[in-house]
C-alpha cells in the first residue's frame, strides 16, 4: 500500500494475524469500549479479528492495514481507513493503533502522514477522522498532523454511547 521512513503499511496476511492481534489486546483502554461480544464489553479474539479483516475486505473503500517495521518486519499497529465514506464523500480514516509496547515513537504519526502524502497522490482533498472525545491520545495524534475539531455527535460502541469529536484536515 505505502511505505514511510521506518514503516511498511500494507495488507494483513494469514501469517500476520497474530501480531495483529497483539496489538488488538494491547489496547485494552480502547478495545473496553469499541469491542465487545455476547454482552462482554471487551471481549476481542483472533475470530472477531479475522471477521473485521473480511469485512473490510468486502468494501473496495476501505483498507485495513498492518504497520510493520521496516527492519525486522515486526508488526507495531494497524491503520484503516475509507477512500470516500457515502455519507459525506471524504475520506475518513476509522483506526490508528500502536502496540503498547511501541506506543510514543512517533509510528502512529508516520502512518498517518504516509496515508496523507498516498492520499494527495489520489486526489483527496481533505481528510476526516473521528475520536472519542475523552481520548487525549487519539485527539493528540489527529492534532499533531494538522487536523482540527469540526463537528461533535454520540456514537454507539459495545461499551454504549459516546461522545465523539469529528476531526477534519484540508489537503
Amino acid at each position: 500500500m505505502y511505505a514511510t521512513e521506518r514503516l511498511d503499511v500494507r495488507g494483513v496476511e494469514e501469517a500476520d494475524i497474530d501480531g495483529l492481534l497483539a496489538v488488538y489486546l494491547s489496547n485494552p483502554q480502547v478495545t473496553a469500549i469499541t469491542e465487545g461480544s455476547a454482552g462482554e464489553a471487551g471481549h476481542y479474539d483472533r475470530g472477531m479479528l479475522e471477521r473485521d479483516l473480511w469485512m473490510s475486505e468486502l468494501d473496495e473503500a476501505r483498507h485495513t492495514a498492518g504497520l510493520f517495521l521496516r527492519e525486522g518486519g515486526t508488526c507495531v499497529g494497524v491503520i484503516d481507513w475509507l477512500d470516500r465514506n457515502p455519507e459525506d464523500d471524504s475520506p475518513w480514516i476509522g483506526l490508528v493503533m500502536v502496540h503498547g509496547d511501541h506506543q510514543r515513537r512517533g509510528y502512529g504519526r508516520e502512518a498517518v502522514l504516509g496515508l496523507l502524502d498516498l492520499g494527495r497522490t489520489q486526489g483527496w482533498t481533505r481528510v476526516r477522522a473521528a475520536a472519542i472525545a475523552d481520548d487525549a491520545a487519539t485527539r493528540g495524534l489527529y492534532e499533531a498532523v494538522g487536523m482540527r475539531e469540526i463537528d461533535r455527535r454520540s456514537h454507539a460502541f459495545a461499551a454504549g454511547e459516546r461522545s465523539v469529536a469529528v476531526l477534519e484536515l484540508e489537503l
